[in-house]
């Protein structure tokens, strides 16, 4: 067991009289760990900077310890496989813009391990089995000037929506005591930002849902939280029919730490599109991914070339049926390494002002 817990081994034999009867011995196990060592610097793939001597492969199970003097950076577009994680107190670890991380198994994170993007490149973890601990992910949003705002979602779960405006004071729009941070209600088809006296009550960012944010500059800002490593859903609604101005569009995100393929051109049939057919109103059967230049929305379809959400990107769908809740699903299945860019990019598609 890759975890070190503990396993039952013995014989078993018939005693005299036929019945049976047996010796069992419990054996602690020794996990032959990959451990980092960082003797010739912070290279991933420096061989000498292993126990192994040699850089991680699919199979290692790999140790990060403390009290050493240089930690392990996965540099940009690289991309690593292997079974196990574990980080211990005082270790890090951090993945560059545009790299990724698979692992087949368990990572458990009582360090600090750091997921980096700028403005057209996002990091991706993929965890296969269990996750532990917290890791930050520094995603990329959009600046405030002419309407550029952008559409995210958290990519972690377990994050205040206070404690993230608190850790990201220094980078977030505000105009007086309003914050840039806001969500869209689509009962009366409104936009409501949190403010000083409502941020406190805000809660957690909901997992799978989307929110406006904007920057002063554009920048990073750092989610903190835990690694989803399960199937997520979310409800949407059509309420074009509710009496109160209501609107079919729904704001939702890709709640993982990883891109997600978002049509059958980036995966025949675990895609986004292909798995929610039923929720969405195939006469907008697409997603909506807001412009960078802020002039409206860019629609992603199935004719549309491969698209792959980038890991908090939010973006519209809108919900089939009328005042009946649907539900999205996000799907471990769906995850993928392979992206490069979020809907902001600008690309040239169909245009539409739905």
């Amino acid at each position: 067991s890759s975890d070190g817990s503990k396993v039952a081994i013995g014989a078993a034999f018939n005693d005299d009289n036929g019945n049976l009867s047996g010796h069992v011995r419990v054996y602690n196990l020794v996990t032959f760990y990959n451990q980092w060592d960082g003797d010739q610097g912070t290279n991933w793939d420096t061989a000498n900077n292993w126990s192994f001597d040699t850089a991680p492969i699919r199979s290692d199970d790999i140790k990060i310890p403390t009290g050493l003097a240089n930690y392990p950076i996965i540099s940009v577009d690289a991309d690593k496989f292997v079974n196990s994680i574990t980080v211990d107190n005082g270790g890090s670890l951090i993945l560059s813009e545009d790299s990724s991380l698979s692992i087949t198994d368990s990572f458990r994170n009582n360090g600090t391990v750091t997921l980096n993007s700028d403005s057209n490149q996002y990091s991706s973890m993929i965890v296969g089995g269990s996750s532990s601990g917290n890791i930050i992910y520094n995603r990329y949003v959009n600046k405030v000037d002419s309407g550029e705002w952008d559409l995210i979602g958290s990519p972690v779960g377990g994050l205040l929506i206070s404690d993230f405006v608190s850790t990201n004071s220094a980078v977030l729009a505000t105009s007086g005591s309003t914050f840039a941070v806001g969500y869209n209600d689509n009962s009366n088809d409104s936009w409501n930002n949190y403010k000083t006296s409502t941020v406190g009550a805000a809660g957690n960012f909901v997992i799978g849902r989307g929110y406006q944010m904007a920057t002063s500059t554009g920048a990073t800002m750092a989610f903190t939280g835990t690694i989803t490593t399960t199937d997520q859903t979310q409800t949407i609604i059509n309420n074009t029919d509710n009496g109160n101005g209501g609107s079919r569009w729904n704001l939702i995100a890709n709640p993982f730490t990883s891109y997600l393929a978002g049509n059958q051109n980036a995966d025949t049939s675990n895609n986004f599109l292909t798995v929610n057919r039923g929720a969405i109103d195939q006469d907008f059967g697409a997603i909506y991914g807001w412009k960078a230049d802020g002039t409206g929305y860019s629609t992603y379809n199935h004719t549309s070339t491969a698209i792959y959400i980038a890991p908090g990107q939010g973006f519209f769908v809108a919900a089939a049926g009328t005042g009946v809740n649907k539900t999205i699903t996000f799907t471990k299945a769906m995850q993928t390494k392979t992206g490069a860019d979020d809907f902001v990019a600008n690309r040239p598609v169909n245009s539409s002002y739905e």
